[in-house]
């Protein structure tokens, strides 16, 4: 079999990984890549399509070093030196040593030199046409391929050269030209810049992983990130993690449509015996045939496939509601399993895992069956396919009843609806919940509906036109086998009222020292939340003071904020929770007390000032409370100046009526004593 045939086995969408082309669109022209050394450089060209590489073959190259720089000094004109005049393919007793010496070599020479390139498409003129052009581009396409392996021989026909007459600190371009004629096809030529010093360097291939199977070791690294720099790499395998050689004759390089896979990594699968470690490192190679560092050294034991299946033996219950589970397995398969799994199912379908145990252990204990009566035991293989048993079924005589229900709570709105919300409960067989209630207090609740309520909540609808102003509700827990718990605790809810309360009435009403008394009475209704009562003074609608009475059995209220001698009107109204209001009450009138104003723990003085009248305050008395300001207006009314006064201050009133009385209040109130008001006119 002619050596490229052998090529072909593996050459599968392959292209020259010397160019990184892939199946780009190519045109006529020559590409040029060099490898700088500390003493050399090489230097490697192609054509970049077939048919100027079967012209090139046949008129030649020609190779020149243009000095461009020396000493980081740019030359005025650079310096050509001719380092071959023509290279071209020849079949030299040299290359047949070399195809002797390189299995690449005998395909770069079948390439090139061979009779025929085995491609057949038939045999009419157009099925010869196009077998004529397939075989070229098969002849080109091996060609690099070989070359890329087999730096040596590239030289030897043409298609490189290694320059060893280069100087430090001088900068060459060397510029490859075609020989072609150009009446017969036009190629570009082709150049690459060069600076001597800046030697090639070669990195460690990337992310080098091994898996171990049944099959052996599956090899992968990147090969993109370093694709322009190395073209195939050597695999090395070690058994001692020390001395390693190379597992293959010719380096490996990716066979992958690298368009459709273009993040694909370079793979290798390695056929190595059962139960004994092995260690793996990977250098790449340049078309140049230079290896770079090695890789990350990666280990590993491969193992047969599992066989044994675990077999279930025995299954039963213990005194606490679980279960023994007993099985056999291949003792001498021990060593391929990283261990057993015990799985569960609800439903003979989906099975989870419950715990992961010894390879050597053969029994196990279920603490709690609770919903899962299926159970299985898996061999857990440490490569290839695990192993699993048949189910086998335990199912456990259930009579524990779940744990009583807790959080229960309602909220009621206007139109009835009762929204009851409870926490979830934490047992595994828990199936549902069953909701109990009552009208009245004490008596037997009973079940709202006849199926359990599946989920946390539930919307329940109360009567509101009935006489019961509490509902009772409460809860329990049932489990997939209807075992239902203890009620939870009862809850009341109080229903809300559509219906407004009775008007109250005020049936005394008292002046004191003190302060003026109101007593009422009021109906006995259950809904019934508060009182709001208000005070008018009878000489101003405007001096009107609300209190709102939160405690349902007050019946009674001391009104200490008022003035001696002055006459007040009280109304009192009752409200419900949800805001419903009774009418208001009859107007009951009472003069406050007049007693002796005691001024002399106060001192209230006005003085003018050019831009109005200074208020000036000091309270002695160590019960102070507040103190008020009010003025008279241009109608003689009393109305609110300032409030909530600290217990000394000055206020200066700069809206002041010329030609006029001004008039001002104090109203200081005192604990547990009457305010005490002082009045003030200042004539302008």
């Amino acid at each position: 079999m002619p050596a490229y045939r052998y090529v072909l086995l593996l050459f599968v969408f392959c292209f020259s990984a010397f160019f990184g082309w892939g199946k780009q669109s190519v045109q006529s022209r020559i590409y040029v890549r060099t490898e700088v050394h500390s003493d050399k450089v090489l230097l490697r060209w192609i054509a970049g399509d077939a048919k100027s590489w079967q012209l090139l073959n046949k008129y030649g190259f020609k190779l020149e070093r243009l000095t461009v720089a020396r000493s980081g000094v740019v030359l005025e004109k650079p310096e050509v030196l001719l380092l071959a005049g023509e290279l071209k393919p020849a079949a030299s007793d040299k290359l047949k040593e070399l195809v002797r010496e390189y299995p690449m070599g005998a395909v770069v020479a079948q390439a090139v030199f061979g009779d025929n390139f085995e491609v057949s498409l038939g045999d009419s003129p157009i099925s010869k046409a196009i077998a004529l052009d397939e075989e070229r581009q098969q002849r080109y396409l091996f060609a690099l391929y070989a070359a890329d392996l087999c730096f040596p021989v590239a030289k030897e026909v043409g298609w490189g050269f290694e320059d060893g007459s280069i100087k430090e600190g001088e900068r060459y371009l060397y510029r490859v030209t075609s020989l072609v004629p150009k009446k017969e096809l036009t190629i570009v030529e082709g150049a690459s810049f060069v600076v001597v010093g800046d030697t090639i360097r070669l990195p460690q291939p990337l992310e080098l992983s091994a898996q171990f199977s049944p099959a052996g070791a599956y090899l992968s690294w990147d090969y993109n990130r370093l694709a322009t720099l190395y073209s195939s790499y050597w695999i090395e395998r070690s058994e001692d993690g020390k001395t390693f050689s190379r597992i293959s004759d010719l380096p490996i390089t990716r066979m992958s449509d690298t368009e459709k896979k273009t993040h694909a990594p370079i793979t290798y699968l390695d056929s190595i015996a059962y139960r004994k470690t092995y260690y793996y490192r990977v250098a790449g190679v340049t078309p140049f045939g230079s290896q770079g560092t090695y890789s990350a050294v990666v280990s590993g034991m491969a193992y047969p496939p599992l066989t044994a299946i675990p077999q279930i033996e025995d299954s039963r219950f213990d005194t606490q509601g679980g279960a023994n589970l007993s099985w056999n397995f291949k003792q001498e398969e021990e060593d391929l399993i990283e261990g057993f799994r015990i799985l569960r199912s609800k439903d003979d379908k989906t099975y989870l895992p419950l715990d992961s145990i010894s390879p050597k252990e053969r029994t196990y204990h279920i603490r709690t069956l609770a919903r899962y009566p299926y159970y299985k035991v898996e061999a857990k293989a440490k490569q290839g396919v695990s192993t699993t048993s048949f189910p086998t079924l335990i199912q456990a005589i259930d009579s524990i009843p779940p744990a009583v229900p807790t959080g229960l709570r309602a909220e009621v709105d206007s139109l009835g609806a009762v929204h009851l919300s409870w926490q979830a409960g934490k047992d595994e067989d828990l199936h549902g919940y069953r909701l109990y209630r009552g009208e009245t207090k004490g008596e037997e609740l009973i079940p709202i509906t006849k199926d359990a309520i599946l989920s946390t909540n539930y919307i329940d609808s109360v009567r509101l036109d009935n006489l019961n102003a509490k509902v009772y509700y409460a809860l329990t827990a049932l489990d997939e086998r209807y075992n239902q718990s203890e009620l939870s605790e009862t809850i009341v809810v109080r229903k809300p009222t559509r219906i407004p309360p009775a008007m109250p009435l005020i049936v005394e009403m008292k002046a004191s020292e003190e302060g003026n008394v109101i007593r009422w009475e009021a109906s006995e209704d259950s809904f019934l939340a508060g009182f709001v009562l208000t005070r008018t003074a009878q000489d101003s609608t405007q001096q009107r003071r609300s209190w709102q009475i939160k405690d349902a059995k007050q019946r009674s209220y001391v009104d200490k904020e008022f003035e001696a001698g002055k006459t007040y009107t009280y109304q009192l109204t009752a409200y419900t929770d949800n805001k419903l209001y009774s009418p208001i009450s009859p107007e009951v009138k009472v003069v406050s007390k007049s007693t002796e104003a005691k001024t002399a723990d106060v001192n209230f003085t006005t003085e003018v000032l050019t831009e109005g009248i200074a208020l000036k305050w000091r309270i002695s008395k160590q019960v102070f409370i507040s103190a008020t300001l009010y003025k008279v207006d241009e109608l003689g009314k009393l109305g609110l100046y300032r409030e909530n006064l600290p217990q000394a201050g000055e206020v200066i009133d700069k809206e002041v009526r010329q030609g006029n009385k001004n008039a001002y209040m104090l109203v200081v109130y005192l604990k547990d004593s009457r305010p005490i008001s002082i009045r003030k006119e200042v004539q302008l």
